[in-house]
């Protein structure tokens, strides 16, 4: 069978021809998709006739040719479809259509395309002979119109072979490869085997199977073997003929054996079986495997250890992407480490990607607009959740000021761009966090989509407002993974807007410079909120920060409500009160020693150059000073007097937990932290889940991106304590570890309810918490000793642990060591282990191109 695809596209008048061109350009790719039939998909437009009365306004049509329903829904979850229609079409679509027919039988023959490429194939085909007889003319003179189309430019091509009384072989050279694996259309209507140009007696699927495993081998030689070059021509060995011989078996039985449909099942390129991960793991564990280059591995061993926590990254984001970059500071590496020493095996993605696959649908059944509330009071009620909300730990907007923007909007028939941007996508972030909250449905995606028509406005203007545009953007980008954005590029752009503004300079007002108090004191709260972003998402991803603390005069905001901030005399009156931007201005300040822990920490260049800052020379006694201020930070804490100001008095405690365990973790400056360390770390872990599962049970957490990795990382760096120190392992109580490991889970089961990737996070916190909760219980059997407090009120870093002499008399005897015996790579029986390359990066990142 054969269905038609056809689509019609329209655009409103200010889409330039320029993009409608480029549309049309990407639209032609397509064709290049396994699923349209021998790459029949014809793009035209403009309409040759009147596009008013005509053709309703339609200006570019596309057909295509599909084998069936599978292969049509195929090209419609493709990534390139989703892509092309993303793109090009949102937000500039205002109407489309779309009918997809079938082929009559009778006129399937139309439909029958000769693939007339350099890279085609003879077909054979077997068909009774009762069709001809020897005797007969096979081509009739008289044919009908139907039969004279089909039959008559086969007359001079085809080549008659009679092989018994009751069969001959018609050779075809027209009907080429159309390049479909594990068979061509031709070859399988055929009932052939599909080889190379008749002159190869290896079938396709063989090769292609064999070209798939090469790939695989190869990215395991990139990963494990980066010395080596794979680009060299390599020296076959004259005693590996025997192998030759075994493949040439091989490819005998390929060719003799039917192509049923099991057989065609073909390795996924990076994805090895069961059965090859088990083989590639016993040659990795054995300890002979390669005697020769013995020297050299121990060369490499000691090379790696330094370089554990301080490496290079550069991960593919997805199929077809190019590298990107990702540092020492994410945890990237660190994670890394621990499913490696873990034995972690890649799972098969089939499922899972067929599960993303069909979530990448076409850009007519997403974002449909979604127009304003009727009423102005329900805009109102809605964005007032935004400033109870975000608006506390982000304050780059002024409440007062949007309220009056929106009064603009619903007053006006024609209304700013930007006002139209702002209020639409401070409805998204809102109804985002209340329809998780409540569970209940809003248009978040619909309001988006709103806002996304006047984006260009966004970008083209250099304004203070479009700076607060693009912020929400961030905003919603970093708390709604479904969102196509690129938050690294967007970090970038806020960074290059703050400097053309100049906020990075304390400017003041003052009789010399016409500057309200209230517009100082707005460039500093966006000047804040950018630097923190900046560093959170570099942090997160273990990137350069995007400007330097010495370039930037850090005055910090002042405690004014924002109602109160539109006073002229206010910089002459002290507030009555703490107002809520408290606790963010508590949370720039530990923006600031983040910052200055990327510096010394994470930085990947440890020979500090002449023209920089003074170098610290004793970095443990520097560690000990940010140790000594974060506790001085955390008694600082503004207290609350609220249900609002008690969510945010513990945002701020999860923020102290996350920033200590950066501290105190592994880093280019302290790749092997002391065993006193880590025990600090680890309690920092067990402090910062606990943090997060009082807000995750009063319904105050806001989930982003930022979470998931927190969350994530913290679950690691418990384990990875539990692993590494004995003392640690001995004083834990399992049943308390259970409960904080669960807390992780469940979290991010509730979070991978709108992002996949949270629920793989889990799955990996899930396997890796499993074993080890059953090692504890097989190597300490009935054990009841409880975590220790947590460290908050001590701001000494330990140099003995205190313990009891009942916990630890036989620790000296306490054999087992879990990061050891993950070392040896004896979990055999693990099932698998989810690909932390992809899982980290798309945790940072949804599609950052």
């Amino acid at each position: 069978m054969t269905l038609v695809h056809i689509v019609l596209f329209k655009f409103r008048p200010e889409v330039t021809e320029e993009h409608k061109q480029r549309f049309v350009t990407e639209l032609k790719k397509l064709k290049a998709l396994p699923c349209v039939k021998s790459g029949r998909l014809l793009v035209g437009g403009p309409s040759v006739t009147d596009p008013i009365d005509r053709s309703k306004g339609f200006q570019i049509a596309l057909v295509s040719y599909h084998e069936n329903i599978a292969a049509l829904t195929e090209y419609q979850a493709s990534q390139e479809h989703h892509h092309v229609t993303s793109t090009y079409m949102f937000p500039y679509k205002e109407d489309l259509v779309r009918f997809d027919f079938e082929v009559d039988e009778e006129d399937e023959y139309m439909c029958e395309f000769p693939v007339l490429g350099s890279r085609g194939v003879s077909v054979r085909a077997e068909i009774p002979a009762s069709i001809f007889s020897p005797s007969s003319n096979p081509f009739p003179t008289q044919r009908t119109p139907k039969q004279s189309r089909q039959s008559a430019p086969m007359i001079l091509l085809v080549d008659i072979t009679w092989q018994s009384p009751h069969k001959i072989v018609i050779q075809h050279p027209l009907s080429q490869c159309d390049g479909n694996e594990p068979s061509c259309s031709s070859c399988l209507k055929a009932g052939a085997h599909c080889v190379n140009d008749g002159r190869q007696e290896v079938p396709r699927r063989y090769i292609s199977n064999m070209e798939n495993r090469i790939r695989w081998l190869e990215s395991i030689v990139k990963e494990n073997c980066a010395h080596i070059d794979l680009g060299r021509e390599g020296q076959i060995d004259p005693s590996e003929e025997t192998v030759q011989n075994d493949i040439m078996d091989t490819s005998t039985q390929y060719h003799l054996g039917d192509l049923t449909a099991a057989d065609s099942q073909q390795i996924i390129p990076g994805e090895p079986r069961f059965d090859e991960q088990r083989q590639s793991g016993i040659v990795e564990n054995a300890p002979n495997a390669l005697p020769e280059h013995q020297g050299l591995d121990q060369a490499r061993a000691a090379s790696n250890q330094h370089q554990q926590a301080h490496e290079i990254g550069l991960v593919s984001l997805s199929s077809g992407g190019g590298p990107r970059y990702i540092g020492p500071s994410s945890g990237y590496f660190f994670a890394n480490r621990i499913f490696s020493s873990a034995g972690r095996r890649r799972k098969s993605r089939g499922a899972k990607r067929a599960t993303a696959d069909s979530a990448h649908l076409s850009a007519e059944l997403l974002n449909s607009l979604t127009l304003l509330p009727a009423r102005k009071e329900s805009a109102i009620e809605l964005s007032t959740k935004y400033f109870r909300t975000v608006h506390l730990t982000y304050p780059f907007l002024h409440e007062p000021t949007h309220m009056s923007v929106i009064d603009r909007v619903y007053a006006s028939q024609e209304a700013n761009p930007l006002d139209l941007f702002q209020v639409y996508m401070v409805l998204s972030i809102a109804a985002l966090a209340l329809s998780r909250e409540c569970k209940v449905h809003l248009p978040v995606e619909g309001y988006y989509a709103s806002a996304m028509k006047y984006v260009e406005h966004v970008c083209t203007d250099g304004s203070m407002t479009a700076l607060q545009c693009v912020l929400l953007l961030m905003v919603y980008a970093l708390h709604n993974p479904s969102s196509d954005v690129n938050i690294w590029n967007l970090n970038y752009q806020c960074l290059a807007s703050v400097i053309d503004l100049g906020l990075q300079r304390d400017v003041r007002a003052s009789s010399s410079l016409r500057i309200s108090v209230f517009e100082q004191e707005m460039r500093t709260r966006v000047f804040w909120v950018v630097y923190t972003f900046d560093r959170a998402i570099c942090t997160m991803m273990g990137r350069p920060i995007g400007i330097r603390d010495e370039a930037c005069e850090m005055r910090f905001p002042l405690d004014i409500p924002d109602y109160n901030l539109v006073n002229p005399d206010i910089s002459q009156h002290a507030p009555e009160s703490r107002s809520h931007m408290a606790n963010a201005i508590h949370l720039f300040k530990l923006a600031k020693v983040n910052s200055e822990i990327k510096y010394v920490m994470h930085s990947i260049q440890r020979d500090v150059p002449a023209y920089a800052y003074p170098p610290v020379r004793d970095i443990f006694a520097w560690q000990q000073d940010i140790v000594n201020y974060l506790h001085d930070w955390l008694s600082e804490i503004p207290q609350p007097t609220g249900n609002t100001e008690d969510t945010m008095s513990k945002v701020c405690k999860i923020k102290y937990h996350e920033t200590m365990i950066l501290l105190l973790r592994p880093s280019p400056a302290i790749p092997s932290p002391a065993d006193e360390i880590l025990d600090l770390c680890f309690h920092q872990a067990v402090d910062l889940l606990q943090g997060f599962g009082e807000l995750y049970k009063v319904g105050s957490l806001l989930y982003s991106r930022l979470l998931v990795h927190s969350v994530f990382l913290g679950a690691l760096v418990l384990l990875y304590c539990i692993w590494k120190l004995p003392r640690t392992t001995a004083k834990v109580r399992v049943d308390e570890l259970v409960s904080n490991l669960t807390v992780a889970q469940n979290i991010l089961s509730s979070i991978g309810e709108h992002w996949t990737e949270a629920t793989r996070a889990r799955d990996c916190i899930d396997e890796l918490s499993s074993v080890t909760i059953q090692r504890l219980l097989n190597h300490h059997p009935g054990q009841s000793h409880a975590i220790s407090e947590g460290n908050e009120g001590s701001n000494e870093i330990p140099m003995t642990l205190v313990a009891s002499e009942e916990n630890l008399q036989n620790v000296d005897s306490y054999q087992f060591n879990l990061f050891d015996d993950l070392l040896q790579g004896d979990f055999q029986s693990w099932s698998g282990m989810s690909d932390i390359d992809g899982l980290m990066w798309e945790i940072f990142n949804n599609s950052p191109q």
